[in-house]
């Protein structure tokens, strides 16, 4: 007994120290990897709000310049390496988002996230020189770390942050109430004021000129309905609490059962506005309007108000002839 306990102490002690030579080696790589004029970097990855942790990520690392210093993809669960020392300013951003691309990338300030060119599909939409654009759907970036705004990198020094990049977009909800005697086959149309990049960097809209989306509503019911839903996914709007009329715009194309098409154009601008004033003075993330149509003759008329989707409006509603 006494020689089986020997021999188990022997091999105890022999596992013990290999695994104290193993991570004594560990270290002295990592050392000889960073060369005296560097240091050490790992910045986590968290995905809060995107709904899931496997994501990949692309890190730009700018210099204090603004210049990009450093460009990695394909992470997921964060960066770990060497940098040369000095202070860098960082943006990270999903690589899975759709109907986007980015440019810029050269500069911290100039970095921007834009959605994708489209063309009209329909024939009442804003005037000649207003692009439309896809939705950017997906798309989760960030400026900085949430430590601090910059990187600070150390010689032969450790540094030890983390990254949320969060979601870019806004959801402008609209429901449509129609009051016609004339049954509707479709409703859809065109999203006027909406801004067509974002820059991570300064956390601000690309607001240089306003572009359009369009969409297409579908019926709140499956039976035949008298009010439609549409979902817009865009990286903000342009009104703000100064904005003069008509910096937002609605373009409605009804088509009747006989054929018809009745179309209007309507300010949501007022509506807009209240919702900002409702919320400490920008627009939330979650946009909700509710348009009441009514068909007259060979045209429409509107009234444009906050949509409480729990099935109430709120606000004055403001009458659009």
């Amino acid at each position: 007994m006494k020689r089986k306990l020997t021999e188990y102490l022997r091999l105890a002690a022999a596992v013990s120290l290999g695994a104290v030579l193993l991570a004594a080696s560990g270290c002295v790589k990592r050392e000889l990897e960073i060369r005296p004029d560097e240091g050490y970097v790992e910045i986590a990855l968290e995905w809060g709000g995107s709904g899931t942790s496997a994501r990949s990520a692309r890190y730009l690392f700018y210099n204090e310049s603004g210049s990009l210093a450093r460009e990695v993809s394909g992470l997921t669960d964060g960066f770990r390496g060497t940098l040369p020392t000095g202070t860098y300013r960082l943006v990270v951003h999903n690589t899975d988002a759709e109907q986007v691309d980015w440019r810029g990338c050269e500069r911290f300030e100039s970095a921007e996230v834009f959605a994708l060119p489209a063309r009209y599909g329909t024939d009442h939409h804003p005037d000649e020189g207003v692009s439309c654009i896809l939705e950017p759907r997906g798309i989760f970036a960030t400026g900085g770390c949430n430590e601090s705004e910059t990187v600070e990198v150390g010689q032969l020094d450790t540094t030890l942050l983390s990254v949320t990049p969060v979601r870019l977009t806004k959801r402008v909800a609209v429901r449509f109430v129609v009051e016609s005697s004339e049954e509707i086959r479709s409703l859809h149309g065109v999203l006027g004021g909406v801004s067509h990049g974002f820059f991570p960097g300064k956390g601000d809209l690309n607001t240089s000129s306003p572009c359009a989306v369009e969409f297409e509503a579908v019926p709140e019911t499956k039976a035949a309905s008298a009010a439609y839903t549409t979902e817009v996914s865009v990286f903000g709007l342009l009104t703000t609490s100064q904005s003069p009329a008509e910096t937002n715009n609605v373009y409605v194309t009804l088509a009747l059962t006989d054929g018809t098409q009745v179309t209007g154009t309507f300010d949501l601008t007022p509506a807009l506005q209240r919702l900002i004033a409702a919320n400490g003075g920008v627009l939330p993330n979650e946009i909700p309007l509710e348009v009441t149509l009514r068909v007259q003759g060979i045209g429409l008329s509107a009234t444009v108000e906050p949509w409480d989707e729990s099935g109430t409006g709120s606000g004055d509603p403001r009458p659009q002839v």
